[in-house]
């Protein structure tokens, strides 16, 4: 026993008490230093770049992956939210779009996004973002309140890559598809969603969009709203394609044989008589697909995705 004691005593009076680096960071090497910063957080990047212009370019070369990003530009609201894979929150306050998209414009270039959310309004926010010559990494989009203006240049501005994309159409908001369509994104996205859509042709627009870009199975596109006769117009459109139909589903040919466009009428009768909105849903499905193999007529699943206040008993 006392001889482990005495070889432990011996290798701590071995041991170097001197620090690994004696230096300071201004004196490490750039490797070291892109090392480092790739692994501290986006509060910690930001303060090292505001402590020194030299270190900026460094700090500026590494990309962070951003949980969420929150960006309000409205006149009277201006604040920018991130949320780290650490859930660790930065929030950056604005009283002017000049002074919000300096911030946005280093925060798009190092930032890769899996859940970017965007409430845009003002001319002057339009201008700042025209004028944005970069790029956009993100995975799930979800416009609030954006005009079918804000909605094509930003997505105009976004790389490959995009997962989802959802669109709330409230406040008064009223837009055509049509431009919003003729968008890389828009075309090949896998899950597409507008809420309280306020105008007609939109659902056979998307199918139209799919049959031309012969779209791959699988792909979604969700729509709620308070307008009538959507259904209806979507057969008279596609009357020469319908494979099957029922009260709440038809089913369409597309020009590939391998596949088939179904369209589903949200039809809860809590939804019906507590709220006015109607629910749709389109979905690019195998032409082998058996009517066997449609998800039960209980659409409570994907109507919650759309409207998840719906169904607070629910949770």
């Amino acid at each position: 026993m006392s001889s482990d004691i005495d070889k432990l005593a011996e290798k701590t009076a071995n041991l170097s008490i001197e620090p690994i680096y004696d230096t300071n960071w201004c004196d490490m090497p750039a490797e070291i230093k892109v090392e480092c910063i790739g692994k501290i957080e986006l509060s910690e990047r930001l303060s090292l770049r505001s402590t020194a212009k030299a270190e900026r370019s460094l700090v500026d070369s590494q990309k962070i992956n951003i949980r969420r990003c929150a960006i309000h530009g409205r006149p009277e609201f201006r604040r920018v939210v991130l949320t780290s894979e650490n859930k660790k929150t930065v929030i950056g306050a604005f009283r002017s779009a000049n002074k919000e998209f300096e911030f946005l414009k280093y925060i798009w270039k190092i930032g890769e996004f899996e859940n970017l959310y965007i409430w845009f309004d003002g001319e002057d926010s339009k201008e700042e973002f025209e004028n944005f010559p970069g790029t956009i990494s993100a995975k799930n989009i979800n416009f609030h309140f954006c005009d079918e203006e804000f909605i094509v240049a930003i997505l105009g501005k976004v790389k490959s890559g995009v997962e989802s994309i959802t669109m709330n159409a409230d406040r008064g908001i009223s837009y055509s598809v049509d431009e919003i369509l003729k968008i890389y994104h828009v075309q090949n996205v896998k899950y597409w969603q507008i809420d309280n859509y306020k105008r007609t042709s939109v659902l056979y627009k998307v199918a139209q969009v799919w049959i031309d870009m012969n779209s791959k199975i699988g792909t979604t596109f969700q729509l709620s709203t308070e307008v009538y006769g959507l259904f209806h117009e979507f057969l008279s459109h596609f009357a020469d394609r319908i494979v099957s139909i029922s009260q709440i589903r038809v089913r369409i040919r597309t020009n590939n044989p391998d596949r088939h466009i179904l369209l589903e009428i949200g039809f809860d009768g809590f939804v019906e008589f507590q709220h006015s909105f109607k629910f749709f849903r389109l979905m690019v499905i195998s032409s082998k697909m058996e009517e066997s193999e449609y998800e039960s007529d209980n659409c409570r699943n994907w109507i919650r995705r759309m409207k998840p206040e719906f169904y607070v008993d629910d949770m």
